[in-house]
């Protein structure tokens, strides 16, 4: 039986987690449909800009990401103590953003400040909508229900474009947020889509590449969110080294044959406490079986004693990723 989002997602605590949505009965709503011979790649761009955008609207770090076609990944932390900082202005104006319509239109911009206005002093609907910016349920709802219309409308039909339930696993470590992130930019190259991370399209690690071209400097900077958000979180790891890990694995995943550890990479294993010998197993499929969370053994076992149960999902998996 599934656990209740309100077990695993923490509405008055900062945490990572790893969300994926899909398309209705998986088709390739966003792709090249092998069915219909359509191509909907273009809805990957609307995607990825749609999601960029509401992560600096809401209280949102968004760390990686990977759009497929038919369904996409995201690693990122929720940090509803953020959106408490704001002022009451800003909550205004980030919810204005969040839901746009015709008052954003240029010859309406009167009234779009009239009612920005009207929001900051409602102190009842200014403090709802704070908590709102908040959480992960409203980020996802407002990334996913745009898009859902959109194509709709674009298809001339109506009905359900995501699944009802997305999917989030909560991250408990360090570890397993850089294992996820790298499941998640590697998603291309396991699919057999690509070779190359730089071919990654719709990925946070293309746009971290892309990124480097230009500013070679943040080679050796923390790794930082892709979005503009503050957070220090992964302050602790490295991009080039986050970059060196993702890259041998990717090809280790097409070139098995050729898959010796090199020093480098062996050091980054050592590190995060992970198996050496089990990760390019581990890493093809993180997310195989729906584990509940991701965590060393004695996380999960903190957070399972938390929510009051006795198990959860994951366990096995962390056996074979963490060296102890």
């Amino acid at each position: 039986m599934a656990i209740p989002r309100k077990y695993l997602v923490d509405s008055e605590s900062a945490g990572f987690y790893h969300c994926i949505s899909r398309c209705v009965r998986r088709a390739y709503l966003c792709g090249d449909d092998p069915v219909s011979g359509r191509n909907c790649d273009h809805r990957k761009a609307w995607l990825e800009n749609r999601m960029l955008a509401l992560s600096d609207i809401f209280s949102v770090s968004l760390y990686a990401y990977a759009i497929m076609d038919n369904h996409y990944h995201l690693v990122l932390k929720v940090d509803p103590k953020g959106a408490e900082k704001l002022t009451d202005e800003q909550v205004a104006e980030r919810w204005l953003k969040a839901y746009p319509g015709r008052l954003d239109k240029p010859e309406n911009h009167k009234l779009r400040e009239l009612k920005k206005q009207a929001i900051m002093a409602d102190k009842a609907k200014l403090a709802k909508y704070r908590k709102r910016l908040g959480k992960l349920s409203w980020f996802m709802a407002r990334l996913n229900e745009p898009l859902a219309k959109q194509s709709n409308l674009e298809d001339c039909v109506k009905g359900r474009f995501w699944e009802s339930r997305y999917q989030s696993i909560p991250l408990l470590d360090e570890t397993s947020v850089l294992a996820c992130m790298a499941y998640v930019d590697l998603n291309p190259i396991r699919t057999g889509i690509t070779q190359e991370l730089e071919s990654s399209l719709h990925t946070s690690i293309k746009r971290r590449i892309d990124k480097l071209k230009t500013s070679p400097l943040q080679m050796n900077e923390p790794l930082i969110p892709v979005n503009q958000s503050p957070d220090e979180s992964l302050c602790t790891f490295n991009l080039s080294d986050y970059l060196a890990l993702v890259e041998w694995t990717g090809r280790a995943i097409v070139h098995q044959k050729k898959a010796a550890i090199p020093p480098y990479v062996s050091s980054i294993f050592q590190r995060l406490n992970i198996q050496q010998g089990n990760w390019l197993d581990q890493i093809q499929k993180l997310c195989h079986g729906q584990p509940t969370m991701m965590g060393s053994i004695d996380k999960l076992r903190e957070k399972a004693k938390a929510i009051k149960k006795s198990w959860v999902k994951g366990v096995g998996q962390a056996k074979l990723l963490y060296q102890s």
